[in-house]
């Protein structure tokens, strides 16, 4: 019954996620969101069905927790929570407004409750995007990596420094060289926080191309900033993998242990 459960669980989370993916589609986006279409109070009845099964699987698990505080202290059960409570503040203002009305605001930042209800359905749509981390609960490697990245907290904190300095650095350089060394003093790095920009996309080595040193001595600086970043970013990556890789046989031990004792 377990295995069938969690197979379950995992089929609903998967649909809710499809819901939330095509309801922003142009094709199919009205069948989601307008009230006259006839597809609309089907789908919205599947996914009220839905959010009362993950409804009634969070209160089970909230109830069934042998210590509520250790419960609360995870972060995976927030995570659920954030995850639900969205569909409930919609269904309210829909149960306040209609659902004519709730669309309307919701959609287009019309309609007469338009001023405070928009930022609130758009905050909630927001943080429906959560519900995938629900699948983390149903795989083990994934709970494993996500102890991994909690134990590398001060790795990660270092690289997060070394990189802000890194990027504020070599963006400061830039607007400098490519300000000062431009014809008529025209530039993409109108600025610092433009030089930083284009820092980040070099140093993080994803390379937009949207901005680029016209200067020699700009490619000079953008060639060592591209290997600064190497640098930075390689050095902390290896702690954390051995992190990882740590966290997995401990895991793999505590599994033979439990075996053994079954």
């Amino acid at each position: 019954y377990a295995s069938v459960y969690a197979i379950l669980d995992c089929f609903f989370i998967l649909v809710s996620i499809s819901f939330l993916v095509l309801e922003t589609e142009g094709k199919v986006k009205d069948y989601f969101t307008n009230p006259n279409n006839r597809y609309y109070y089907h789908l919205f009845g599947i996914n009220a069905f839905i959010m009362a099964f993950f409804t009634a699987d969070y209160m089970a698990r909230f109830w069934s927790a042998h210590s509520k505080n250790a419960f609360l202290k995870q972060i995976l059960p927030w995570m659920d929570l954030l995850s639900i409570l969205p569909f409930y503040m919609e269904l309210a203002i829909m149960a306040y407004h209609g659902p004519q009305e709730a669309s309307s605001v919701s959609e287009e930042g019309s309609g007469s409750g338009a001023s405070g209800w928009y930022v609130v359905l758009r905050v909630c749509r927001v943080f429906r995007v959560i519900r995938v981390f629900k699948l983390a609960r149903r795989s083990e490697n994934l709970l494993i990596l996500l102890r991994a990245v909690g134990n590398t907290s001060t790795e990660l904190f270092v690289l997060f420094v070394m990189v802000f300095m890194v990027v504020l650095m070599f963006g400061s350089i830039m607007y400098t060289v490519e300000k000062t060394t431009s014809v008529n003093g025209t530039t993409k790095f109108t600025s610092i926080m433009s030089g930083c920009w284009w820092s980040v996309i070099t140093v993080t080595t994803v390379g937009y191309g949207d901005m680029y040193p016209e200067s020699s001595l700009g490619m000079v600086f953008g060639t060592m900033a591209l290997l600064a970043g190497l640098i930075v970013l390689a050095l902390p990556v290896t702690v954390i993998v051995a992190k990882f890789s740590d966290e997995y046989e401990k895991s793999k031990m505590e599994k033979k242990v439990k075996d053994k004792y079954r």
